[in-house]
């Protein structure tokens, strides 16, 4: 993990001085105005990779409880494009999956609760639904969005821990 994260600190790192001289160009009813892109995406150096988030995130919820090799499996690929770029990274695989989908269909937050529930009890495994998501095979994205929206209103609760990894994520996403 530590290596994914230098080597993406690196390649970014690497393209700072093109970064400084690209401007974005924004056109609107009032003209056009051209911003730094630096500016724009302040944080873009602070890029944290999705497989770091991954076990940062089991780290903080719930889930920590349980090994996570006990629940995950990882297909892990270390790639070079022709010398020129270093990739590594890995596809979480679930070693024990749900019998079906959960897709949105503009279900109620609290039917979606009660969904994930299930979930987490056939799995055997609390907020496994949220990894799953994450994954975006068995629970879908859109899952978590609506549930984060009903943490945001009141009509819905998390446990703190479960809560809060949720509505990171919901404020800056990543899949796999």
């Amino acid at each position: 993990m530590a290596r994914r994260a230098r080597i993406e600190r690196e390649q970014r790192a690497a393209r700072r001085p093109e970064l400084e001289n690209r401007v974005i160009r924004e056109v609107g009813p009032t003209g056009t105005r051209e911003i730094p892109f630096l500016e724009a995406n302040p944080d873009w150096f602070d890029f944290v990779p999705r497989e770091n988030r991954f076990f940062a995130d089991w780290q903080r919820s719930s889930a920590c409880a349980h090994r996570i090799f006990d629940h995950w499996a990882f297909d892990i690929h270390d790639l070079e494009d022709r010398g020129q770029k270093r990739e590594i990274g890995f596809i979480p695989r679930p070693l024990k999956m749900p019998a079906g989908k959960l897709p949105l269909e503009d279900s109620s937050v609290h039917r979606l609760m009660e969904r994930i529930e299930a979930i987490d009890a056939e799995v055997g495994l609390p907020f496994a639904w949220f990894f799953l998501m994450t994954h975006g095979h068995w629970v879908d994205p859109d899952v978590g969005d609506a549930i984060a929206d009903g943490l945001r209103a009141g009509r819905v609760r998390l446990p703190d821990r479960d809560a809060a990894v949720l509505l990171a994520w919901a404020d800056k996403k990543y899949l796999f």
